[in-house]
C-alpha cells in the first residue's frame, strides 16, 4: 500500500476529528470553569484532543468537504456551535458576577478589587466569592458531566457543517442576558434591601442625634450587616443556583433547536 493510499484513507477520518474538535474547543473556549488564563494552554489543548478522542467512536460525523475553504468556513462554524453552549453556561456565571458587583458596592466594597486570573481583570469581593461558590456547586451536581452528554446530543440536533443562522437565534441570546439581571437582582436583593433599610435608620439617626458622625458609622454597620445578611441566606444562594445549574440543560437544548432547523 502506497503513503499516497493511506492518505486518501486517514485523511477523511482526520477531517472528521477536526470537525468534532473544532466544536468542543468552541465549548471549553466559552466555559466558565476552564476558560480563564490560569488553566494552561496545554491543559485546554489535551483535555479538547481527549474528549475528541473519547467521544469519536460515540459521535458519527458525516462525509467532510475536501475543499479547504467549504472546509474551514464549516470548522469555523462548528467553533461557534460550540462558543454558543458555552454561552449559556457564561451567562449564568455573569449574573453571579452582576450580583457581586452590586452587592460590593452596597456594602462598602467598592474600592477593594481583586485580580482574577481566569479574567485577567479587578473583580469586586463579593463576584470573587460568587463565582467561586458556582464553581463548587456546579462541579458537585456533576455538571461537568452534562457539558460532556451535551456535545453528544449537540451532534443529534444539529450535524456537522449543518448549523444554521436563524431569525430567533437573536431572541435566543436576548433572553439569556435577560435572565443574567434576573439572576443577579435576585441574589443581590437581600443585601440591597437591607443596606436600604440600613441607610434609612442611619438618616433618622443622623436627625435624631446630630453629634453622631454617621457617615464614619455607616461603613462599619452596612458591612457588617452585608455580611449578616449573605450568611443568613447561604443556603437559598446555593439552592438557586443548583437550580439555575439544572435549568442549564433546558437552556442548552433551545440553543441547539435555534441552531439547528428548528
Amino acid at each position: 500500500m502506497t503513503s499516497t493510499h493511506t492518505i486518501q484513507i486517514m485523511l477523511p477520518q482526520f477531517q472528521a476529528f477536526l470537525a468534532l474538535i473544532s466544536r468542543i474547543g468552541g465549548l471549553l473556549a466559552a466555559l466558565p470553569v476552564l476558560s480563564g488564563r490560569s488553566v494552561p494552554l496545554k491543559v485546554k489543548i489535551a483535555l479538547m484532543l481527549v474528549l475528541g478522542i473519547a467521544l469519536a467512536p460515540v459521535i458519527h460525523v458525516p462525509s467532510v468537504p475536501f475543499e479547504p475553504f467549504t472546509l474551514t468556513a464549516g470548522l469555523m462554524r462548528e467553533m461557534a456551535i460550540g462558543l454558543m453552549i458555552g454561552l449559556a453556561v457564561r451567562m449564568f456565571f455573569g449574573g453571579l458576577e452582576l450580583a457581586g458587583e452590586l452587592v460590593g458596592v452596597q456594602m462598602g466594597f467598592g474600592v477593594v478589587q481583586l485580580f482574577d486570573p481566569a479574567t485577567m481583570r479587578q473583580t469586586s469581593l463579593v463576584a470573587q466569592f460568587f463565582t467561586l461558590l458556582a464553581s463548587l456547586v456546579f462541579l458537585s451536581l456533576n455538571a461537568h458531566l452534562l457539558v460532556v452528554a451535551t456535545i453528544v446530543s449537540s451532534y443529534q440536533a444539529i450535524p456537522a457543517f449543518d448549523a444554521a443562522l436563524p431569525s430567533g437565534l437573536g431572541d435566543e441570546v436576548l433572553n439569556l442576558a435577560q435572565h443574567m439581571f434576573v439572576i443577579g437582582l435576585t441574589l443581590a436583593a437581600p443585601v440591597l434591601v437591607t443596606i436600604l433599610l440600613i441607610n434609612i435608620l442611619l438618616a433618622v439617626l443622623g436627625r435624631a442625634v446630630s453629634q453622631i458622625n454617621v457617615f464614619a458609622l455607616s461603613f462599619p454597620v452596612t458591612i457588617a450587616g452585608g455580611l449578616v445578611v449573605l450568611g443568613l441566606a447561604m443556603p437559598f444562594t446555593v439552592s438557586l443556583m443548583a437550580r439555575e445549574i439544572e435549568r442549564l440543560e433546558f437552556v442548552i437544548d433551545g440553543l441547539l433547536k435555534a441552531l439547528g432547523h428548528g
